[in-house]
């Protein structure tokens, strides 16, 4: 589009002399014109100049006009009209840059001017159009960001800005200007949102960010960076692992400080990123098991252990955390043993037993609870419970004498109970049973003794019964 001169408007040079005439023949007074007089004639010259077509030299009459009377309309349209032409002229031979300041200052004088914004658009088009060597990329961009200003629904000049951004924002990287490059891609995307190639270079420009923020230190901006690096190439693997791998570092910089809540908020973040990753699970397992042994009075047993199980779900075989576990399961056990609720007691020690068989301390304590409750079902008449949960407590502790010597009487006692019921064998069984526990114990000694002399007449009785039965004659064969 070629750019539209705009119309200097004519002043009658007859009227205009007679003014001036005028103005000459009026008084002055000692101090000098006022300014509106001096006004007057530096526009009379400046439009006289512009008419004759020397805008060059009319401009510093016109441009004084304004100054001295800045509200006159009059003034500043004449004046805009010969910044507007100025502009136009330096164009056309070439001075693409002057021309364009030019009808910048033109455009600043009458901004509602319909000709003025179209001769300022389409001289930014043609400077945009010519090469580096006469209009140096930024200044293409400082223009059509003006173009934009002005005329914000301008699609083509929309598309050549995020263009010429993109362009700008790369060159920017290769010198190691990240902050440069990362705005300069970003207002690029942000005029032309679907482009992939933008997309692309900005995601390049964040990671290349991150990089080196995180070898400074700042792991925060680190970790931002490569999110929004990953928001715009969500697949690439490099950025994936990046950002797991600083959020994890991140994290442990947050345990350091005390916050290890927000350390296993990261790792939690990290470890959806990269689920197998062993080091993350690791430090996320070992948040865990610090925040389950916090000294925090508010935390109640049950989420204590929630919080070791998820530790132990990520590293199994972490002896401390096996460790921090079963005592806290002995420590709750023995704090409701003391309460009564000594169901609840022994369930949490069978589930610490679990965890750690060989523990001495559980073992004890669970045989302890289970003998105490022994002793009471024996008094209650129930003698199988009582066996049962005997049995149960020297499987616990195998060397205590006093449950074995318990488990003995309570054998002699059912074995007893047993003959009188006219059953000898299981009374036999269970006699010998008890002596195994306790050899030296005179009473299962004897009712072991007389078990067996009854035994033996009844089995006599048996044999003597069976040689007095007459043998059946055989039938002889017919």
């Amino acid at each position: 589009m070629t750019p539209r001169p705009t119309r200097t408007p004519k002043c009658p040079s007859a009227v205009r002399w007679i003014a001036l005439m005028c103005l000459i023949a009026s008084p002055v007074s000692a101090t000098g014109p006022s300014d509106a007089v001096q006004a007057d004639n530096a526009f009379f010259r400046g439009s006289h100049l512009l008419s004759g077509e020397s805008i060059a030299e009319a401009l510093p009459s016109l441009e004084q006009a304004v100054k001295l009377d800045p509200e006159n309309v009059k003034y500043r349209n004449v004046l805009a009209v010969a910044y507007n032409n100025m502009g136009l002229k330096l164009s056309r031979e070439g001075k693409v840059l002057e021309g364009l300041g030019y009808l910048e200052k033109a455009l600043a004088v009458a901004p509602e001017d319909a000709d003025i914004r179209t001769n300022f658009i389409t001289a930014v088009s043609q400077a945009v159009a010519t090469g580096q060597e006469q209009v140096k990329i930024e200044d293409k961009v400082a223009y059509l960001r003006r173009v934009m200003e002005i005329d914000p629904q301008n699609a083509s000049a929309r598309k050549t800005l995020s263009a010429l951004l993109n362009n700008l924002g790369v060159s920017k990287g290769k010198r190691g200007a990240r902050d440069r490059e990362v705005a300069d891609l970003e207002a690029a995307l942000s005029m032309d949102p679907s482009n992939a190639k933008i997309k692309k270079n900005l995601s390049t420009a964040y990671y290349n960010a991150a990089v080196e923020t995180g070898k400074a230190g700042a792991l925060d901006q680190e970790v931002e960076l490569l999110r929004n690096a990953l928001k715009l190439s969500p697949k690439d693997p490099q950025i994936t692992e990046s950002l797991g791998r600083a959020l994890s570092n991140l994290a442990v910089s947050r345990g350091k400080d005390g916050d290890v809540a927000g350390q296993i908020a990261l790792l939690k973040q990290s470890l959806e990123i990269s689920p197998q990753d062993p080091v993350t699970r690791k430090n996320l397992a070992a948040a865990y098991n610090n925040m389950a042994l916090s000294d925090d009075a508010d935390t109640k047993f049950q989420e204590r252990i929630s919080t070791l199980e998820a530790s132990l779900k990520l590293d199994p075989k972490n002896t401390a955390t096996v460790a921090n576990m079963v005592n806290l399961l002995a420590k709750e056990a023995v704090k409701v043993a003391k309460a009564g609720a000594v169901s609840r007691a022994v369930e949490l020690l069978e589930r610490a037993a679990k965890l750690d068989p060989e523990n001495r301390s559980v073992k004890s304590n669970l045989a302890a609870l289970h003998h105490n409750e022994a002793l009471k079902k024996g008094e209650e008449g129930k003698p199988e419970d009582e066996i049962k949960l005997l049995n149960k407590a020297l499987q616990q502790d195998p060397s205590n004498q006093e449950i074995k010597t318990d488990l003995a009487l309570a054998y002699n006692d059912y074995a007893v109970n047993l003959g009188k019921k006219g059953d000898a064998k299981q009374e036999l069984d269970y006699l010998n049973k008890a002596l195994k526990l306790a050899p030296g114990n005179k009473a299962i000694q004897e009712n072991l003794a007389r078990a067996k002399q009854k035994s033996e007449v009844k089995e006599s009785g048996k044999a003597l019964k069976k040689e007095d039965v007459p043998e059946k004659k055989k039938s002889g064969e017919g």
